[in-house]
């Protein structure tokens, strides 16, 4: 019996911590970032899209989607292009960087600037100001049923923004 017990024990141990394999540690569950994160996808079941946003009346926006089973799309003013086929390990880097800066950890919305003001009694004030029609990007990243989307604005976060310069660079993005 204290054998069994033993083996259970160790099975429940390597089931709420990483899973090692020679070399690998795979995540679980518990240590996705969310818990509907898919742990397990196809390759053709990623997509990843950066929407920039001009401020209001201001011409310029653009898109750039690129997908895991190769059919990419830059959009500019109304025109639509193919994007040449992005290298299988180019496009596995990048997605290991959304994984390795937190991506999925970052807040929605990066569109109110907070602050602290000194007061004349020597205390400090938070204040939130949205930013109204300012210019923004969209970036998003889809991993089969989930979607994570977050709105980068005066290039923060700038973790994210680093994202959007690859991928602008992935595909020589032509601004509008």
């Amino acid at each position: 019996m204290h054998k069994l017990t033993r083996y259970l024990l160790i099975t429940v141990a390597l089931f709420s911590v990483a899973i090692t394999i020679p070399g690998i540690n795979l995540m679980t569950p518990s240590q996705a970032a969310s818990a509907d994160l898919p742990l397990h996808y196809p390759l053709n079941a990623v997509s990843i899209s950066l929407l920039q946003q001009t401020a209001h009346g201001i011409a310029g926006g653009y898109q750039i989607t690129l997908r895991g089973d190769g059919n990419n799309i830059y959009s500019c003013n109304g025109k639509t292009q193919q994007v040449p086929t992005i290298d299988k390990k180019a496009l596995l880097d990048l997605i290991n960087e959304f994984y390795e800066l937190h991506f999925f950890e970052l807040a929605d919305s990066y569109s109110v600037k907070k602050q602290l003001l000194l007061n004349d009694d020597n205390t400090l004030a938070t204040i939130a100001t949205k930013m109204l029609d300012t210019g923004s990007k969209q970036l998003c990243i889809q991993l089969a049923d989930y979607k994570k989307c977050i709105t980068i604005v005066n290039n923060q976060p700038a973790v994210a923004a680093q994202l959007v310069k690859k991928i602008e660079a992935l595909v020589g993005a032509r601004f509008c």
